[in-house]
C-alpha cells in the first residue's frame, strides 16, 4: 500500500470510525448499562455500507456528475438503496435501527470518500495547499452526508414514517450534490469555493442534528416503550 492509498485511507475511513465513536458513545457500554444496539449489527452494517460506497463509487466513476441529471439521479438512486435495506423485516419498526442507517451511512461514506479522495489525488500532478484543502473537506463531507442520510432512512424505517424521512434523505443529497456540482461547471475560483462552503455546512448541520436531536428523541421513544412494556 502506498501513501496515497494510506492518506486516503485515513481521509475516507478515519472520520467515519471517529463519528461512529463520537456520536454512539452515550447509548452503549460503559456509559449505559443496557445498550441501544447491538455491537455486532452496528460493525456488520458498517461493512456492509462500505461494500456498497465502493460499487456506487465504481458505477459513479462511469458518469461525469458535473451533468446535473446525474447528480440528481445517483443522489436518488443512493438513497433508495438504504431505503430498501434498512426496510427489511429484521430492522422495519425496531427502534435500534436509526443506529444501525447511521453506521451503514458511515460505510457509505467513508468509501466512497476514499475512492473520491485516491482519484483526486492520482489524477492531480503536485496539488498546491488550497487543492489539498478540498481534498481534506471532500472525504469529511461524504462521511457526514451519508451518515445523516442513513440515520434519516433508518429512524423512518423504526418510526414507520418511511417517505418522510426518505425524503429529507433525498433533498439533503440532493441539495449537496448541486452545490458540488457548481466547481465542475464554472471558472470562478469565488463562486467555487462558496459552493464548497455552502455544501460542507449543510451536512455539517444534519449531522449535528443528527447526533443532538434525532438519536435522543429516537432513545425517548425507546425508554417510552420500555415502560409501557413495564407497565
Amino acid at each position: 500500500m502506498d501513501w496515497t492509498m494510506m492518506l486516503a485511507a485515513a481521509l475516507g475511513i478515519g472520520p467515519a470510525l471517529a463519528l461512529m465513536f463520537w456520536t454512539l458513545q452515550d447509548y452503549t457500554y460503559p456509559r449505559v448499562e443496557r445498550p441501544f444496539f447491538d455491537d455486532r449489527k452496528l460493525f456488520l452494517m458498517l461493512a456492509v455500507g462500505m461494500v456498497i460506497g465502493v460499487v456506487v463509487y465504481v458505477l459513479q466513476s462511469y458518469f461525469d456528475l458535473g451533468y446535473l441529471l446525474f447528480a440528481l439521479l445517483f443522489a436518488v438512486v443512493e438513497e433508495l438503496l438504504k431505503l430498501v435495506i434498512l426496510n427489511f423485516p429484521r430492522f422495519a419498526r425496531r427502534l435500534d435501527t436509526s443506529f444501525y442507517g447511521l453506521s451503514m451511512g458511515l460505510g457509505i461514506g467513508s468509501t466512497m470518500a476514499f475512492g473520491a479522495v485516491l482519484s483526486t489525488i492520482q489524477q492531480s500532478d503536485g496539488l498546491g495547499a488550497m487543492a489539498w484543502v478540498m481534498v481534506v473537506i471532500l472525504g469529511v463531507q461524504l462521511v457526514l452526508l451519508h451518515g445523516s442520510c442513513g440515520a434519516l432512512v433508518g429512524t423512518g424505517s423504526a418510526r414507520g414514517e418511511v417517505w418522510g424521512y426518505f425524503a429529507q434523505a433525498g433533498l439533503l443529497h440532493i441539495g449537496f450534490n448541486l452545490l458540488m456540482a457548481v466547481p465542475l461547471n464554472v471558472d470562478s475560483d469565488l463562486a467555487a469555493w462558496t459552493s464548497v462552503v455552502l455544501a460542507t455546512l449543510l451536512v455539517l448541520y444534519y449531522y449535528i442534528q443528527v447526533h443532538r436531536h434525532l438519536l435522543p428523541s429516537v432513545v425517548r421513544d425507546a425508554l417510552k416503550a420500555m415502560g409501557k412494556t413495564k407497565a
